[in-house]
């Protein structure tokens, strides 16, 4: 029994093992369709200031060479010969450092001092002898080692004897080969700099996200209901005189599979909600960018459809979005408004007809930061207990709960609240603290939906369809990292759009 149970461990820790490679495969493979323009970028740039650094600095090198016998006149044969080129190739450092060979050379061509370097190298075994002159300028270094053959056996001659050189092959007035081999190699070794770069970037951006990618991984982390998934869907692009995003139910053209997903997520809430005896719902996420407005909706216009008594509520005075994602242009109070008593809230509630039904809606109004103020106060708890009794739910979409505390004065005075978590997309840390912040205030918590679900799981039963054809626009731009991001945020098909 002690066996099996080991093997059946040994078998979770072999399969954890394996989830875990597997992650950190796909967070290179998102990590690098995130960054590959980066790195294209940082390849090339390394590469070509590599190579015009090279180019603008390179000094030209010419090498001059020849190769001699060496013979003794007095010598006894081959023996002796190969004997003294060795011993000359031996000894030349020791007169080369000692000047005595520069010193004449320098004094025979005139100069103060031999302009380049001068090498000598001895064939093993053989009376070969090969002397080399590097000069930044072709002439001198080929004048150089004319005088260094002329003057060497003069200067060699005080350690090993009478010697006799004679030339069998010289290069003459050298040429510059080696420009285009070491250009060509520059951006080569730029090119790999650049490589290297981006690897530590895309490395410290993998390490640094740890985010979300399977409701299983996810649930070892938070401890609230799995409420289902929301599939992935790629939308195409849409046209401005189109009146609804393309994630809306109210848009005729929304995938079948999608309708499905809500349909399964609305049923689980009723069951939830009607056994508990919970009438207004607060839905909210971690981050901007989740989700959590268009699943609001979603989630009001499926449950009016079903002849349900609904209220939707845009409680994010600072970034008002659901007017937007349900394409109304008009302006209409804001529930700003119907705080501060300017407007009656039967004067601030918009009717939607639907296919099938109809809602009510409270539009967040023009953005208002000192609104969001008015969110914690009592005439937001008589304002939802007025609308809880003429309604059957009550919708509420807020601002994310980990970067603004308007979800948390909120859930004083909601009954329960449903947590959007988007696939890769949150780091788990933010998504703790968000759902904590929520916790804090004892309202009961639904569960979370997993949003642009594209796990392994999702694609199995149909879920995985490209990626998002809309985005979220953000009205944060002073609050926390995601508000420092200028400008509008751009999904992967290029779309801008609230959220």
């Amino acid at each position: 029994m002690s066996e099996r149970s080991e093997l059946t461990e040994n078998e979770k820790i072999s399969e954890a093992e394996k989830i875990d490679i597997v992650n950190v495969i796909s967070d290179f493979l998102y990590g690098i369709k995130r960054l590959w323009f980066l790195m294209i970028i940082l390849i090339v740039g390394f590469a070509a200031y590599s190579y015009f650094s090279t180019s603008v600095s390179y000094v030209p090198q010419y090498v001059a060479s020849a190769t001699m016998t060496v013979t003794t006149p007095t010598g006894g044969g081959g023996y002796v010969d190969a004997n003294s080129a060795a011993q000359m190739a031996e000894v030349f450092p020791y007169i080369l450092e000692s000047g005595a060979l520069q010193e004449v050379v320098a004094q025979e061509m005139g100069v103060d001092a031999i302009q380049g370097s001068i090498d000598v190298t001895a064939e093993e075994g053989t009376n070969l002898l090969t002397i080399s002159v590097t000069s930044g300028n072709a002439q001198m270094a080929y004048d150089t080692l004319q005088q260094v053959i002329e003057s060497y056996p003069q200067v060699a001659e005080f350690v090993l004897g009478e010697t006799k050189l004679e030339v069998l092959d010289e290069t003459g007035v050298p040429k510059d080969t080696q420009k285009q081999t070491v250009i060509r190699g520059s951006y080569k070794r730029g090119a790999l700099k650049g490589a290297i770069v981006a690897f530590v970037i895309l490395c410290i951006y993998v390490l640094s996200r740890r985010t979300v990618k399977s409701k299983d991984r996810l649930k070892q982390y938070i401890n609230l209901p799995d409420m289902g998934s929301i599939p992935f869907i790629k939308a195409k692009k849409r046209r401005k005189n189109r009146k609804n995003a393309e994630l809306s139910l109210l848009n005729e053209r929304i995938p079948s599979h999608y309708t499905e997903s809500i349909r399964k997520l609305r049923l689980r809430v009723l069951k939830e909600m009607e056994d508990q005896n919970l009438k207004t719902l607060l839905v909210t996420s971690s981050v901007p960018g989740e989700g959590k407005t268009t699943l609001a909706v979603n989630l009001a216009v499926s449950l009016a459809k079903q002849g349900k008594k609904v209220i939707l509520v845009d409680c994010d005075p600072r970034n008002p979005s659901v007017a937007a994602l349900m394409g109304e242009e008009k302006e209409h109070p804001g529930i700003g408004e119907v705080l501060r008593g300017n407007v009656s809230l039967t004067e601030a509630l918009t009717k939607v007809d639907l296919p099938e039904g109809a809602m009510l809606v409270l539009f967040g109004g023009k953005p208002s930061q000192a609104d969001a103020s008015l969110l914690g106060k009592k005439e937001m708890r008589k304002l939802l207990s007025t609308m809880s009794k003429s309604a059957d739910y009550v919708i509420l979409d807020t601002a994310p709960a980990e970067l603004l505390a308007d979800a948390a004065m909120l859930a004083r005075h909601v009954d329960a609240a449903l947590y959007v978590v988007r696939y890769n997309y949150t780091k788990l840390s933010k998504i703790r603290s968000g759902i904590q912040t929520l916790n804090m205030s004892s309202l009961h918590m639904l569960g979370y939906v997993f949003n642009g679900d594209l796990s392994e799981k999702g694609k199995r039963y149909g879920y995985g369809y490209g990626g998002y054809g809309y985005k979220y626009g953000y009205g944060y731009r002073h609050y926390g990292y995601y508000g420092q991001r200028k400008g509008k945020k751009e999904d992967k098909s290029g779309r801008v759009i609230k959220e």
